[in-house]
């Protein structure tokens, strides 16, 4: 059963070392068998820009736009400048519909990579999920060392919703999100041999919760670790999914499938 991809970075030039870069992958007979959607995700101005290009190239593709936490810190423009162009992306339906966008993503907290501008990503944070409010837009949280004001920020808006990508917060902090009304998606580090407390956090989510995800193409899961990943690698994942949760890899390929269509409105 084929899976769905909710968070991948197919424009990334890690792409290009590859013999026919990510078009070959796309396009291969493999990953259509083993893939039936993808969501494609921006992090700055110009990867949102490279991202609607790509996505419109593939039927299986949808793509998300956003300001990342760690790439708001290295941009020349203003705050209001930046912003302002990714509103003009995302303020008309119709022009959502053309470039196939269905979430704002990826946005939230990074505290790993220094330098830390904490005041700076909790604007773009914030402003970004006024935006998703408004627009009533589903939205793509990163969260990385930084679990506790990413767990207070999305409390203050209520409205929103959407998924904590390549979650690794406690499974404490988990269910407490889930109480919440929000989704949490796993990738290769769930399959990772030191990675039980991300373990924990993936069985306490129930099945109509759950997302599964590449983040390629880094992270790939065992045995694949240190290589290029890409969403034809997922059974592993899944199949890790599956025995947490005691049930069958068709089981998790369709109730994760479903999650994601609900969450991104896909038909």
């Amino acid at each position: 059963m084929k899976l769905f991809d909710s968070h991948a970075h197919y424009f990334d030039h890690k792409f290009d070392t590859l013999e026919g870069g990510a078009h070959a992958i796309l396009t291969s007979p493999e990953f259509a068998d083993a893939v039936s959607h993808v969501i494609n995700v921006g992090t700055n101005p110009e990867t949102n820009r490279r991202c609607i290009e790509q996505t419109a190239h593939y039927d299986f593709m949808w793509c998300a736009v956003g300001i990342h936490p760690h790439d708001c810190q290295h941009l020349d423009q203003t705050p209001d400048a930046v912003l302002a162009e990714l509103y003009d992306m995302i303020r008309d339906p119709e022009a959502r519909r053309r470039d196939k966008i269905v979430a704002i993503g990826e946005i939230g907290f990074d505290y790993y990579w220094p330098p830390v501008n904490k005041e700076l990503q909790r604007e773009y944070f914030a402003r970004q999920l006024e935006m998703a409010r408004e627009l009533d837009l589903p939205v793509i949280i990163h969260d990385r060392e930084a679990h506790g004001d990413s767990f207070d920020m999305v409390k203050q808006y209520p409205g929103v919703r959407g998924v904590f990508h390549c979650y690794s917060g406690s499974d404490e902090m988990a269910k407490e999100l889930l109480k919440l009304g929000w989704y949490l998606s796993f990738g290769g580090p769930v399959t990772y041999k030191n990675a039980e407390k991300v373990r924990r956090a993936a069985a306490v989510v129930p099945l109509d919760r759950l997302l599964l995800e590449t983040d390629c193409p880094y992270l790939a899961p065992q045995p694949y670790r240190g290589k290029i990943n890409h969403s034809g690698l997922m059974s592993c994942i899944a199949e890790m999914q599956a025995e947490l949760h005691g049930v069958a890899f068709e089981q998790i390929a369709s109730a994760t499938a479903d999650n994601a269509k609900k969450l991104f409105n896909i038909p």
